[in-house]
Formats: C-alpha cells, sequence, structure tokens
C-alpha cells in the first residue's frame, strides 16, 4: 500500500509540473546503475523543485537529504516522511543539533549497505547564482562510514546538472543532465585526506560540465548581465562554458531563448484565462515568499492546491446552474488551454 501510495503521489506531483514547465527535458538516463548504492549528488538552486524534478524523473527511488528546518513546518512532516525525506542538520539550526546528523548518516550508511539510492546536493545550501559552489564534507562522511563497514562496498556517484532558463519564473524550461558514473572505489587511497580531497574535486569537476558555472565569482555580475542582455540559452550549459573559457569566442554564436509576438499573446490570453488565482498570488502570497530562490516552489505548491480544489468547487456547486456534463466539459477545456499555454514559448515572470 505504501508502494502505490508513493507511485501515486510521484505521478501527480509530476502531472503537475508537467502544468507548470514549459518544459523538462532529461539526458544521461543510461549512466544510472539500477543494482548497485547510488549517491546522486545535484546542483542547489531551485529550492525544493529541485527535489521533485530529479524524485519524477529519475529512474531510481532515491531517498533525500534536506535541510531540518524544512521538517519545522509540522503539516508538511508526514509528507516528508513519505517522500523518503530526511533532515539534515546545520551549524544554523543549533550546535547541539549537529549531533543528530550521526543518526543520519548512520541511516544512510545502511540504506547504501542494501543498494539503495540518495540525493544529496553537496553545496549545502542553495542559490540561484550559474556557478558550482565550494562542496561540502557531508557526502564523503556518508561514504567512508559505508566503507569503514562494507570495505568494498561498490558505490556509484551520480553528478546531476539541473539547468533552468530563468528559475523564479512560471512557465519556465528546465533540463537535467545526469552525468557519467564515478565509481568510489577507483578514489580511494591509504591516505584518507587525500581519497576525500580527490572525490570532491571529481564530483566538482563533473557538476561543472553539466551547468552553467561562471568560475570568478569576482566578475560574476559582469558576466551574467552580458548572457542575460544577449538572451542565451541557459539550458545549453555545455555550449555556454565552452564560451566563457574561450576568450576569442563571440557571444552572438551562442544559442538564444525563442521570444515571439505569439508568446506575447499567449502570456496576455493566460492571464485573462487566470485572473482570480493570478491576483491571489501577486496581492496575497508573493509578498511573503522568504527568498528569491523559494519563488517557484511557493507558486508550485500554491497552483497544485488552488486548481483542483476549483475544479472540484466547481464541479460540485454548479449542478443547480450547469448540467453535469457541460461543468465538466467546462473543467477539462480551462486545463488543456493552461497546458496549451505553458507549453508554448512563454516568458512569464508573474
Amino acid at each position: 500500500m505504501k508502494k502505490s501510495g508513493y507511485y501515486f503521489i510521484k505521478n501527480l506531483i509530476s502531472l503537475g509540473l508537467s502544468f507548470y514547465y514549459k518544459s523538462i527535458e532529461v539526458n544521461g538516463l543510461e549512466n544510472i546503475p539500477q543494482n548497485k548504492p547510488v549517491v546522486f549528488l545535484s546542483n542547489h538552486q531551485n529550492a525544493l523543485l529541485d527535489v521533485l524534478l530529479i524524485a519524477t524523473r529519475c529512474s531510481r527511488k532515491p531517498w533525500f537529504l534536506a535541510r531540518a528546518d524544512v521538517f519545522k513546518i509540522a503539516l508538511l512532516r508526514p509528507l516528508f516522511q513519505f517522500l523518503q525525506m530526511l533532515p539534515i542538520y546545520r551549524l544554523r539550526d543549533g550546535k547541539t543539533s549537529l549531533a543528530k546528523n550521526h543518526a543520519i548518516f548512520d541511516k544512510c550508511s545502511d540504506l547504501l549497505n542494501k543498494q539503495e539510492a540518495i540525493l544529496i546536493f553537496p553545496e549545502a545550501n542553495h542559490n540561484l547564482k550559474r556557478r558550482i559552489r565550494s562542496l561540502s564534507k557531508g557526502f564523503t562522511r556518508i561514504l567512508f562510514n559505508v566503507l569503514e563497514q562494507h570495505s568494498k562496498s561498490d558505490i556509484i556517484l551520480i553528478p546531476i546538472g539541473q539547468n533552468y532558463q530563468n528559475p523564479t519564473d512560471f512557465g519556465d524550461s528546465a533540463i537535467l543532465h545526469f552525468g557519467k558514473a564515478i565509481r568510489v572505489q577507483d578514489f580511494i587511497s591509504d591516505n584518507k585526506d587525500q581519497s576525500i580531497q580527490n572525490l570532491k574535486s571529481e564530483v566538482s569537476k563533473g557538476l561543472k560540465q553539466l551547468t552553467t558555472h561562471i568560475e570568478n565569482e569576482e566578475d560574476y555580475q559582469v558576466v551574467i548581465e552580458q548572457l542575460d542582455s544577449n538572451e542565451v540559452d541557459y539550458l545549453r550549459p555545455k555550449t555556454i562554458n565552452s564560451y566563457l573559457i574561450n576568450e576569442k569566442a563571440e557571444i552572438n554564436t551562442l544559442p538564444k531563448q525563442k521570444n515571439t509576438l505569439l508568446s506575447k499573446i499567449f502570456r496576455i490570453l493566460f492571464y485573462l484565462n487566470n485572473i482570480p488565482f493570478v491576483l491571489i498570488w501577486r496581492v496575497l502570497l508573493k509578498p511573503k515568499v522568504p527568498e528569491a530562490e523559494f519563488m517557484s516552489t511557493f507558486r508550485f505548491g500554491f497552483s497544485m492546491i488552488i486548481y483542483p480544489v476549483f475544479y472540484l468547487l466547481f464541479l460540485l456547486f454548479s449542478g443547480a446552474f450547469i448540467p453535469i456534463k457541460t461543468a465538466c466539459l467546462l473543467v477539462i477545456g480551462h486545463a488543456v488551454l493552461n497546458l496549451f499555454l505553458i507549453k508554448n514559448p512563454l516568458q512569464r515572470n508573474e
């Protein structure tokens, strides 16, 4: 029952993401082994949507390590547990809380010993900047915790590059690149500190190839403004990274976003088709979003609640005024129209 419930929620969220995003592309699923312990290591830009995209598009059923403070929301705690999310504690959660991580690391070790998969965000926090930040040691502690018990364990690391055109926008596009497998045993030596450094370096290198990476933080703002002003297509990180390291490359050779007059017309139609929901979001909820990185997470959550509730209430209370078949057609028509508008080349910024 629990397994069927998991896949019901997974498919429901997957459907919601299909409405939320104009397009979701996935590459490299063939790199994921099915019968070995796997640790997925992803960059982290878009808060909970990073988790949901991997959960619904991955060929494994991973457990997720998430920042502990989100578990304080009592209403969502059962859902997080149901979706196999585990809390990871940071210094900001209180120095005494760090000791709780020992139990979490032991749990992860037990899972990997059972050939399960785990997802970790090794940058340790989220950030909208298009660059890979320094990786924490957290994932290596889990790896060595397993190896201390089972020295021959064949753990595979899979770096994931998550790329968004405009991560805070509705109607955005996303692409996930699952990188080539990294076999942990190939980086283990008698020197533990060196092994840790080698693993971190290899994972960082993989992530930098799978998503746009602006290396020099001092020049970041200048570079990003240049890329944005030329409307480059951030879903093609390999091409952008090649441009960034080639001093003689011309920026006009980079692939661009598709913005057309038709896009603007579809945008207006979407607003007209959803005026009450847009107003509720903009006036009541959007101002309460705590960080820009959470913008899409809150908007997606709002959409997943408000549309089903609206459609259900419409069907329940329209019977006295509209024949039930007509009401059903109106509900389906509204949903299909929204999907049509979203799947066209829109660049919205609600």
